[in-house]
């Protein structure tokens, strides 16, 4: 062959896996965290541990997508809970090894349809309006809605007030392009049973961003199912409404966050078999003290009504400081204290390192 020939050859190559890559892309991608502290729960005694996941899950994740052609794309996304501090994989409330998501859909100037197991709109306005995002320790918006007992409280989930997980599985999530600042997200799953003591699980949220300022609202009709989960409880009982109302504005030199949600149970399923309905908010600020250093605070309470008894109050306090390494790397500190009516008082301590890859 001669010189030229080949040079055509090795730039047709060249020109094909260009091509190749830019219609398909698979990329690996995750967050590891481990964390030195004292964590006591409302009502239990103290405990000094090495931990992972108290500021956010350490998880690992794979995720693609193929140009299809016309400005439309195919997607997917798989992620699994990871325990670091000592190699454990953690499944979701159903016990999942793709606990943290798991779905494929397409996206293109309508927008992107997902099928699978999508976090709720919930979920995404519970950690995008507060200082520690989705930290189930630290964050007294992640306690309240989800209450997974890592830390403050010693009975798990006695006073979790979202039913359904951080995300819904077997859904259809539809999330809406941007328009003038605005887009919606609507999700459906379906009970997946012919028991009349079932329902469907709806909701839809609506988020407005311009600037500095980030305003979502959510509503919830979270329907009862038994579809996934073994044995005779189901790990996604739902049995309630909720409205949830959430702001954000950055003034540069501190970010303000503000939030309430109401909860409301089915009268035919009683939460915990007496609360049949809360409220919660949460006030909260962050602000950079430097180039690399961030100061964040968060104060929330969640006032529960209980059928003929007294309604208790859980009071949550945290405070944090974050140190940027590098772009991907960054050490905390983080402190919370719960006041828990009738219970001996909660509080968490812990120093750690943060990775994203």
């Amino acid at each position: 062959m001669s010189a030229n020939k080949k040079l055509v050859a090795v730039a047709a190559l060249t020109l094909v896996s260009g091509l190749a890559h830019a219609q398909s892309q698979l990329k690996v991608y995750g967050y590891l965290e481990a964390d030195f502290g004292s964590y006591k729960p409302v009502g239990g005694k103290a405990v000094t541990k090495v931990e992972s996941g108290n500021m956010m899950t350490s998880f690992i994740g794979f995720a693609g997508t193929e140009d299809l052609g016309g400005g439309m794309k195919a997607e997917f996304a798989l992620e699994s809970f990871i325990g670091n501090d000592t190699g454990s994989t953690i499944t979701n409330q159903a016990g999942q090894f793709w606990g943290r998501t798991s779905w494929v859909g397409l996206s293109g100037s309508f927008g992107k349809l997902a099928l699978g197991q999508y976090d709720t709109p919930l979920f995404v306005a519970g950690l995008s309006y507060n200082p520690f995002g989705s930290s189930m320790t630290f964050s007294p918006t992640m306690r309240h809605f989800y209450d997974l007992g890592s830390a403050t409280k010693s009975s798990p989930g006695t006073y979790a007030l979202s039913r359904t997980g951080t995300g819904w599985v077997n859904s259809i999530t539809y999330e809406t392009p941007t328009v003038a600042g605005l887009s919606g997200t609507l999700q459906f799953s379906p009970k997946e049973s012919a028991s009349g003591a079932n329902k469907n699980s709806y909701t839809a949220g609506v988020s407005y961003n311009n600037g500095p300022l980030s305003l979502m609202g959510v509503y919830v009709d979270g329907g009862k199912s038994p579809r996934v989960g073994s044995g005779s409880v189901s790990p996604y009982p739902g049995a309630f409404r909720a409205a949830s109302l959430n702001g954000s504005y950055d003034f540069g030199v501190v970010k303000t966050f503000a939030q309430y949600t109401k909860f409301k149970y089915y009268s035919d399923d009683l939460f915990d078999g007496s609360i049949n309905q809360a409220g919660v908010w949460q006030l909260g600020v962050s602000a950079p003290v430097s180039a690399v250093g961030t100061v964040m605070a968060s104060y929330g309470q969640a006032k529960y009504k209980v059928v003929d008894d007294a309604d208790p109050k859980s009071k949550i306090f945290s405070l944090g400081y974050d140190h940027a390494l590098s772009k991907r790397t960054s050490l905390f500190a983080a402190l919370a204290t719960e006041k828990l009516t009738e219970e001996k008082n909660g509080r968490s301590l812990a120093v750690g390192v943060k990775h994203n890859f």
